[in-house]
């Protein structure tokens, strides 16, 4: 036999063995993806992972804010595992609207961190006044640091004085993170930056008690910038959609630079 079919018949059969291995079939699978109905039937497998990846790929999925999902993301939110509850949380944020803001508030209080960070986070693209006070309590006391900060976050889009007061007292939180979220906060509010100086706050505050908010910034939240994936990069010649700044679900800036400052 040829010693060039010896060299062939002799990488065939390892070829054929590690056609089965995972690299090669995680490649198959980015070629040919599942459905979108079997990624949804995936959302009722008793393996938690498979829940769980399953509302993350439908809710980033362009479709993923259409009705139906919806109502898989509103059903699988008091799921028992904390990672689905999550990624149901962030569908919601992403897609849902002030009607939802009670289903994500109740995950405010919820005994997974990474939940209430979620709900936290999700609060920024939903606005509905009753998403102040669970935002006001979870920056005061919540134990978790990047609730605390999210909850900061999400404050900004409220021009009230009990929002005003605790951003204020945020300004001297432990974590840096925290306190740079409530400055920013404040000053998307007031349209004043006064730093991290409480005294300089509480001054202005009350120097300026009946227009405190009359020069507040437009409120936006900034969507996930998705690293351009393998085929992006290779179509050098196609540049990277950056994301822009949103405006929360149900946010009326004439509305709400209305409110009663001193409430």
């Amino acid at each position: 036999m040829p010693w060039r079919c010896v060299i062939v018949l002799a990488f065939v059969p390892a070829f054929g063995c590690t056609m089965n291995q995972g690299p090669v079939a995680a490649l198959i699978d980015k070629i040919t993806p599942p459905s979108p109905r079997e990624v949804a039937a995936n959302a009722f497998d008793v393996d938690p992972d498979l829940r769980r990846d399953s509302v993350a790929q439908l809710s980033a999925a362009p479709f993923g804010g259409e009705e139906p999902y919806l109502r898989l993301y509103r059903l699988l939110i008091t799921d028992p595992d904390d990672t689905v509850r999550a990624a149901c949380v962030k569908a919601l944020g992403l897609h849902g609207t002030p009607e939802d803001v009670d289903r994500i508030i109740v995950r405010m209080s919820d005994s997974s961190p990474v939940v209430r960070w979620q709900a936290a986070q999700a609060l920024q693209k939903i606005h509905h006044p009753d998403a102040i006070d669970p935002l006001t309590k979870a920056l005061a006391h919540d134990e978790d640091a990047d609730v605390r900060q999210a909850a900061a976050e999400a404050l900004g889009q409220y021009p009230r004085r009990s929002v005003f007061n605790a951003l204020v007292e945020a300004l001297e939180d432990p974590q840096y993170g925290v306190a740079a979220a409530a400055r920013q906060a404040l000053v998307t509010l007031t349209g004043y930056d006064f730093g991290t100086d409480t005294t300089l706050w509480l001054t202005y505050a009350k120097e300026n008690a009946e227009t405190i908010f009359e020069h507040q910034q437009q409120y936006t939240w900034m969507p996930f910038d998705k690293p351009p994936t393998l085929m992006e990069r290779v179509k050098f010649w196609k540049r990277h959609k950056k994301p822009t700044p949103q405006v929360p679900a149900g946010y009326d800036q004439q509305e709400v630079a209305g409110s009663d400052a001193g409430s």
